[in-house]
């Protein structure tokens, strides 16, 4: 299978056709920020689903392992209401996949990091007013505290370029203690991290159709 694996199920077909051909095309810029091991083999095997979240779901995405197997979830809604939203939210869950921070705070700012600099460099090929534009609308649709997280990123790799890559690739090697990594980023956040996702696993195969 070539990536993105995308399956819909009530949802804006349009839409996901749009979608899958964008994460197509930013593939080689995922693989940029991703560590040495995690290659296109690996990114090929993620899934990527499309549906409506229950009300109970107090999320519009999430990434989840079941049987092995590793989905990046969107909910249906935010794709056919906020595309570019939506684009960032699945580029959040992808970076989840081959994030290797292991406390709730340092992992979601390494994966806000992340969607919000593929995105941008997406975006700047339509021009720079545009991406700036787009990066604030985003960041309108998503919550406060999300977007706490991007600020703090973006305020490390502004003090040293690639922090975050360089911590998460010693956190795959295990040459970075949890105490450590705790202490870096307890300092830029006082809060912990949101548990978005769901108790129990959805049914993800059947049902779906193939984008």
């Amino acid at each position: 299978m070539i990536f993105p694996q995308m399956k819909i199920k009530d949802s804006d077909v349009s839409r996901a056709k749009q979608l899958k051909n964008d994460l197509f095309t930013v593939k080689r810029s995922i693989l940029n920020f991703a560590p040495r091991n995690y290659n296109l083999h690996r990114l090929n095997g993620l899934r990527v689903r499309i549906f409506p979240f229950t009300k109970e779901e107090n999320c519009n995405e999430y990434f989840i392992i079941n049987r092995r197997k590793k989905y990046v979830c969107l909910n249906a809604r935010l794709l056919s209401r906020r595309y570019y939203a939506a684009l960032q939210y699945v580029l959040h869950g992808i970076a989840h996949s081959f994030c290797y921070l292991r406390g709730g705070i340092s992992e979601e700012v390494f994966c806000e990091f992340v969607s919000y600099s593929i995105l941008k460099e997406f975006l700047e090929k339509k021009g720079g007013n545009f991406a700036r534009r787009i990066i604030k609308s985003v960041m309108k649709v998503s919550s406060k505290d999300y977007n706490t997280y991007f600020r703090a990123g973006r305020k490390l790799d502004g003090r040293k370029k690639d922090i975050l890559l360089k911590l998460n690739s010693k956190a795959k090697s295990k040459k970075l203690s949890r105490k450590k990594e705790k202490q870096m980023f307890s300092k830029l956040l006082k809060f912990k991290k949101i548990d978005d996702s769901p108790d129990d696993a959805p049914e993800l195969e059947k049902g779906f159709r193939r984008i």
